[in-house]
Protein backbone atom coordinates (compact mmCIF):
# COMPACT_ATOMS: atom_id res chain seq x y z
CA UNK A 1 0.00 0.00 0.00
CA UNK A 2 1.66 3.19 -1.22
CA UNK A 3 0.10 5.37 1.46
CA UNK A 4 1.86 3.32 4.14
CA UNK A 5 5.25 4.15 2.69
CA UNK A 6 4.55 7.86 2.92
CA UNK A 7 3.20 7.68 6.47
CA UNK A 8 5.95 5.42 7.85
CA UNK A 9 8.61 7.39 6.00
CA UNK A 10 7.40 10.70 7.39
CA UNK A 11 7.10 9.28 10.90
CA UNK A 12 10.62 7.87 10.58
CA UNK A 13 11.85 11.33 9.64
CA UNK A 14 10.09 12.96 12.59
CA UNK A 15 11.35 10.33 15.03
CA UNK A 16 14.84 10.01 13.55
CA UNK A 17 14.33 6.31 12.83
CA UNK A 18 16.33 4.62 10.06
CA UNK A 19 13.75 4.35 7.27
CA UNK A 20 14.96 4.31 3.68
CA UNK A 21 14.04 7.31 1.57
CA UNK A 22 11.03 6.53 -0.59
CA UNK A 23 10.96 7.00 -4.34
CA UNK A 24 8.31 6.53 -7.01
CA UNK A 25 9.28 4.61 -10.12
CA UNK A 26 7.67 4.20 -13.51
CA UNK A 27 7.27 0.63 -14.77
CA UNK A 28 7.30 0.48 -18.59
CA UNK A 29 4.21 -1.12 -20.09
CA UNK A 30 6.34 -3.80 -21.78
CA UNK A 31 7.48 -5.16 -18.42
CA UNK A 32 3.89 -5.66 -17.24
CA UNK A 33 3.52 -8.32 -19.90
CA UNK A 34 6.08 -10.60 -18.28
CA UNK A 35 4.62 -13.89 -17.06
CA UNK A 36 6.08 -13.33 -13.60
CA UNK A 37 4.62 -9.82 -13.22
CA UNK A 38 2.24 -9.84 -10.21
CA UNK A 39 -0.67 -7.93 -11.80
CA UNK A 40 -2.37 -8.05 -15.23
CA UNK A 41 -0.50 -6.47 -18.12
CA UNK A 42 -1.14 -2.82 -18.89
CA UNK A 43 -1.06 -0.82 -22.09
CA UNK A 44 0.24 2.18 -20.12
CA UNK A 45 3.22 2.68 -17.81
CA UNK A 46 2.44 2.01 -14.17
CA UNK A 47 3.44 3.82 -11.00
CA UNK A 48 5.14 1.81 -8.28
CA UNK A 49 6.85 2.52 -5.00
CA UNK A 50 10.44 1.75 -4.14
CA UNK A 51 13.21 2.63 -1.75
CA UNK A 52 16.23 4.64 -2.80
CA UNK A 53 18.94 2.25 -3.93
CA UNK A 54 21.43 1.30 -1.25
CA UNK A 55 24.67 -0.04 -2.77
CA UNK A 56 26.20 -3.16 -1.25
CA UNK A 57 23.17 -3.86 0.91
CA UNK A 58 22.06 -7.22 2.28
CA UNK A 59 18.41 -7.80 3.16
CA UNK A 60 17.12 -9.88 6.06
CA UNK A 61 13.95 -10.39 8.09
CA UNK A 62 15.61 -10.27 11.52
CA UNK A 63 17.64 -7.70 13.40
CA UNK A 64 21.35 -8.51 13.27
CA UNK A 65 24.72 -6.86 13.93
CA UNK A 66 23.25 -5.04 16.91
CA UNK A 67 26.62 -4.19 18.44
CA UNK A 68 28.12 -2.88 15.21
CA UNK A 69 28.34 0.86 14.57
CA UNK A 70 25.25 2.71 15.74
CA UNK A 71 22.91 -0.26 15.41
CA UNK A 72 22.08 -0.44 19.11
CA UNK A 73 20.48 3.02 18.77
CA UNK A 74 19.07 2.43 15.28
CA UNK A 75 17.39 -0.80 16.29
CA UNK A 76 15.96 0.78 19.44
CA UNK A 77 14.31 3.38 17.22
CA UNK A 78 12.86 0.64 15.02
CA UNK A 79 11.37 -1.09 18.08
CA UNK A 80 9.37 2.08 18.79
CA UNK A 81 8.37 2.75 15.19
CA UNK A 82 7.20 -0.85 14.76
CA UNK A 83 4.93 -0.71 17.80
CA UNK A 84 3.51 2.71 16.94
CA UNK A 85 2.68 1.64 13.38
CA UNK A 86 1.61 -1.95 14.16
CA UNK A 87 4.41 -3.36 12.04
CA UNK A 88 4.09 -6.57 10.04
CA UNK A 89 6.46 -8.55 7.79
CA UNK A 90 9.87 -7.20 8.94
CA UNK A 91 12.15 -6.13 6.09
CA UNK A 92 15.60 -4.81 6.95
CA UNK A 93 18.55 -3.72 4.84
CA UNK A 94 22.12 -3.80 6.14
CA UNK A 95 24.52 -1.28 4.65
CA UNK A 96 27.70 -3.34 4.42
CA UNK A 97 29.86 -0.32 3.59
CA UNK A 98 28.76 1.46 6.81
CA UNK A 99 29.29 -1.08 9.61
CA UNK A 100 26.12 -2.94 8.58
CA UNK A 101 23.90 0.00 9.50
CA UNK A 102 20.30 -1.21 9.56
CA UNK A 103 17.50 0.37 7.56
CA UNK A 104 13.77 -0.36 7.39
CA UNK A 105 12.00 -0.60 4.04
CA UNK A 106 8.82 -2.02 2.45
CA UNK A 107 6.04 -1.15 4.89
CA UNK A 108 3.10 -2.26 2.75
CA UNK A 109 1.67 -4.60 5.41
CA UNK A 110 2.04 -2.24 8.37
CA UNK A 111 -1.15 -0.97 10.04
CA UNK A 112 -2.98 -4.17 9.13
CA UNK A 113 -1.96 -7.40 10.98
CA UNK A 114 -3.56 -9.26 8.11
CA UNK A 115 -6.75 -7.20 8.02
CA UNK A 116 -6.12 -6.03 4.45
CA UNK A 117 -5.89 -2.40 3.40
CA UNK A 118 -6.68 -0.25 6.39
CA UNK A 119 -9.57 2.13 6.79
CA UNK A 120 -11.30 3.73 9.75
CA UNK A 121 -12.91 0.43 10.83
CA UNK A 122 -9.64 -1.54 10.65
CA UNK A 123 -7.77 1.13 12.62
CA UNK A 124 -10.43 1.03 15.32
CA UNK A 125 -9.79 -2.71 15.73
CA UNK A 126 -6.04 -2.18 15.96
CA UNK A 127 -6.04 0.78 18.33
CA UNK A 128 -5.07 -1.19 21.44
CA UNK A 129 -2.89 -3.84 19.77
CA UNK A 130 0.48 -4.40 21.43
CA UNK A 131 2.78 -4.68 18.41
CA UNK A 132 6.02 -6.09 19.76
CA UNK A 133 8.80 -6.48 17.21
CA UNK A 134 9.75 -10.18 17.06
CA UNK A 135 13.08 -11.26 18.53
CA UNK A 136 14.26 -7.90 19.84
CA UNK A 137 18.01 -8.15 20.52
CA UNK A 138 19.01 -7.79 24.17
CA UNK A 139 21.67 -5.25 23.19
CA UNK A 140 19.30 -2.53 21.95
CA UNK A 141 20.18 0.79 23.54
CA UNK A 142 18.19 1.66 26.68
CA UNK A 143 18.70 5.45 26.51
CA UNK A 144 17.59 5.44 22.87
CA UNK A 145 14.45 3.52 23.86
CA UNK A 146 13.73 6.25 26.40
CA UNK A 147 14.41 9.00 23.89
CA UNK A 148 12.14 7.28 21.37
CA UNK A 149 9.42 7.02 24.02
CA UNK A 150 9.68 10.76 24.68
CA UNK A 151 9.59 11.61 20.98
CA UNK A 152 6.56 9.39 20.36
CA UNK A 153 4.75 10.79 23.39
CA UNK A 154 5.51 14.28 22.10
CA UNK A 155 3.88 13.80 18.69
CA UNK A 156 1.33 16.59 18.38
CA UNK A 157 -1.88 16.61 16.33
CA UNK A 158 -0.25 19.22 14.10
CA UNK A 159 2.77 16.99 13.47
CA UNK A 160 0.58 14.01 12.64
CA UNK A 161 -1.59 16.05 10.30
CA UNK A 162 1.59 17.18 8.53
CA UNK A 163 2.45 13.51 8.05
CA UNK A 164 -0.96 12.88 6.48
CA UNK A 165 -0.61 15.93 4.26
CA UNK A 166 2.46 14.33 2.64
CA UNK A 167 0.19 11.76 0.96
CA UNK A 168 -0.31 13.05 -2.60
CA UNK A 169 -3.80 14.34 -3.28
CA UNK A 170 -3.63 12.68 -6.70
CA UNK A 171 -3.76 9.26 -5.05
CA UNK A 172 -7.35 9.90 -4.03
CA UNK A 173 -7.02 8.68 -0.44
CA UNK A 174 -10.20 9.51 1.46
CA UNK A 175 -9.65 12.44 3.84
CA UNK A 176 -11.69 10.62 6.47
CA UNK A 177 -9.26 7.71 6.39
CA UNK A 178 -6.28 10.04 6.75
CA UNK A 179 -7.96 11.81 9.66
CA UNK A 180 -8.66 8.41 11.22
CA UNK A 181 -4.99 7.46 10.84
CA UNK A 182 -3.83 10.69 12.50
CA UNK A 183 -6.22 10.08 15.39
CA UNK A 184 -5.12 6.41 15.58
CA UNK A 185 -1.45 7.39 15.91
CA UNK A 186 -2.28 10.13 18.43
CA UNK A 187 -4.22 7.67 20.60
CA UNK A 188 -1.40 5.07 20.43
CA UNK A 189 1.35 7.49 21.49
CA UNK A 190 0.98 7.10 25.24
CA UNK A 191 0.68 3.30 25.47
CA UNK A 192 3.56 2.79 23.03
CA UNK A 193 5.76 5.24 24.96
CA UNK A 194 4.89 3.45 28.21
CA UNK A 195 5.93 0.10 26.74
CA UNK A 196 9.23 1.51 25.50
CA UNK A 197 9.98 2.98 28.91
CA UNK A 198 9.23 -0.34 30.60
CA UNK A 199 11.54 -2.11 28.18
CA UNK A 200 14.28 0.42 28.95
CA UNK A 201 13.68 -0.13 32.68
CA UNK A 202 13.93 -3.90 32.24
CA UNK A 203 17.20 -3.47 30.41
CA UNK A 204 18.58 -1.23 33.18
CA UNK A 205 17.51 -3.76 35.82
CA UNK A 206 19.28 -6.59 33.99
CA UNK A 207 22.46 -4.52 33.72
CA UNK A 208 22.32 -3.62 37.43
CA UNK A 209 21.81 -7.25 38.39
CA UNK A 210 24.74 -8.25 36.21
CA UNK A 211 27.02 -5.71 37.88
CA UNK A 212 25.88 -6.75 41.36
CA UNK A 213 26.55 -10.39 40.70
Amino acid sequence: MLVNEVIVGELGRLLDAPVRERVLITIPAAITGWAEFPIPSSARPLLAHGSLHLPNAIDADELRHTRRGQNTERQAALVGLWDLCVGEDPQWLYETSAADAVWSYDHGLWFTTGEGDWDEAVLAKLLDVVATLPNIPRAVDGPRLRAMAADIRGLTPEALLSVMSAVPVEWGTDDRDLEAMAWFLFRRRGPVADRLERRADDRSDRQSTGRAS
